[in-house]
């Protein structure tokens, strides 16, 4: 036995070390979605002209989300979950690496299969480590749900950014590689580390039973915010779509300007909710996560809602930052919610969580398209963003008449 079995703060420390170089990882792999995020839809853009093909690459990322969510609420409670996220890796960075070695010709019809398989390979991950952060993170939980909400936003405002400079330096051949490199790294950190990620060698009774997850959540009172998490992907939609319509009405001569600077300021609020809001509302959080929930969805659906309906570019810009400061909060305590379960139940629980979340952003996007115009816009993020909204100020009064939620 190596000398860290020997004594337990030598271990705690050894495992903080090996849980911060693998959050370091997963951070440089999220930069490299995000440059998926930008790049891939302007690639197909360039290379189509095609507001239809534009949008099938859309459809094609979230379908895939659903399926990635869907492995995850069948077999999630089952598999062993650092292979699956090693899986997932490998698969994202096969698909992206074939993407910037093939022809043309063939990187026209090779990109929708991609795109699917990196969004289901991030949904898989993405719940995979849901699910097993509460071991990997002790009583530091929070902590650590909190850090990747903010490493989150570093990861999108580092990449987006690159994006602008990297594609004029490498052409999208050499971006596409670069992120599959970055999925690499990730696999390779996850493959060294050999982290524990589950309270018990393999999957408890629970996890072998067939049972699905909504009557789960419904028994532990989490179906609301499932549905709710739901909802707020649905009316987030439409500032993906409305964003560079804001910007040709704002400034038409540089549309892109507009939506660089509110991602931005989102990223911003990411940051600094997860640095220095969660912490200081650690105790809240603690103990009524769920309600913490609905108060930060309505301040992100706020948020967004100002984006649109505020005059001036620095409200605008200050209704951004509000809407990252509730994305984040939302994210981080609903994910402190859902790990309330018993370990070998989450998986499932994540797993459905992202079939809800990515068949309500893909909803939204298929209504927007086929519903928006551009002279009632704001109405229309209104209209979206205001339904989450009500309905979490509903699930907050009913929280606080039917009293504290129990551990």
């Amino acid at each position: 036995m190596s000398r860290t079995d020997d004594h337990p703060a030598t271990r705690a420390a050894a495992t903080r070390r090996d849980l911060a170089v693998f959050l370091t990882a997963k951070t440089v792999s999220d930069i490299g979605y995000a440059l998926d995020f930008i790049c891939l839809s302007v690639f197909v853009w360039e290379r189509s002209h095609s507001a239809l093909a534009t949008g099938l690459l859309s459809t094609a990322l979230y379908a895939g989300a659903i399926a990635g969510g869907r492995l995850g609420h069948r077999y999630g409670d089952r598999w062993d979950r650092r292979q699956v996220m090693i899986g997932a890796d490998l698969v994202r960075a096969g698909m992206l690496g074939l993407l910037a070695l093939l022809p043309d010709g063939a990187q026209n019809w090779w990109l929708y299969a991609a795109v699917a398989l990196v969004g289901a390979g991030r949904s898989v991950f993405e719940a995979t480590l849901s699910a097993a952060t509460p071991v990997l993170a002790g009583e530091r939980t929070q902590t650590v749900n909190s850090v990747l909400a903010g490493l989150k936003g570093v990861a999108f405002v580092i990449g987006m950014g690159l994006a602008t400079v990297l594609v004029p330096l490498i052409g999208y051949r050499g971006v596409f590689a670069l992120d599959a490199g970055s999925y690499v790294l990730s696999a390779l950190v996850l493959t060294a580390l050999r982290l524990r990620m589950r309270e018990v060698d393999g999957p408890g009774r629970a996890g072998r039973q067939a049972a699905g997850a909504w009557p789960l959540l419904v028994g532990a009172g989490l179906a609301v915010l499932v549905v709710l998490r739901g909802l707020d992907a649905f009316g987030s939609s439409s500032q993906h779509v409305g964003l560079p319509i804001l910007g040709g009405q704002l400034r038409p001569e540089s549309p892109t300007e507009v939506s660089g600077a509110v991602w931005s300021s989102w990223a911003a609020g990411l940051l600094l909710a997860g640095f220095v809001l969660r912490p200081l509302a650690k105790r809240l959080i603690e103990r009524n996560p769920p309600v913490v929930f609905c108060l930060a969805t309505m301040v992100m659906s706020a948020g967004f809602i100002g984006v649109f309906w505020l005059d001036g570019w620095w409200p605008r810009l200050a209704a951004a930052v509000l809407a990252g400061l509730g994305d984040a909060l939302s994210e981080i305590t609903y994910k402190q919610a859902m790990q309330r379960l018993p370990d070998d139940r989450r998986g499932r629980a994540f797993g459905f969580g992202q079939i809800v979340v990515n068949a309500g952003f893909m909803a939204g996007l298929l209504a927007t398209s086929l519903v928006l115009q551009p002279n009632w816009l704001p109405e229309w993020v209104l209209l979206l963003h205001g339904v989450p909204l009500l309905v979490a100020a509903w699930a907050t009064l009913r929280s606080r008449t039917a009293g504290p939620t129990p551990d």
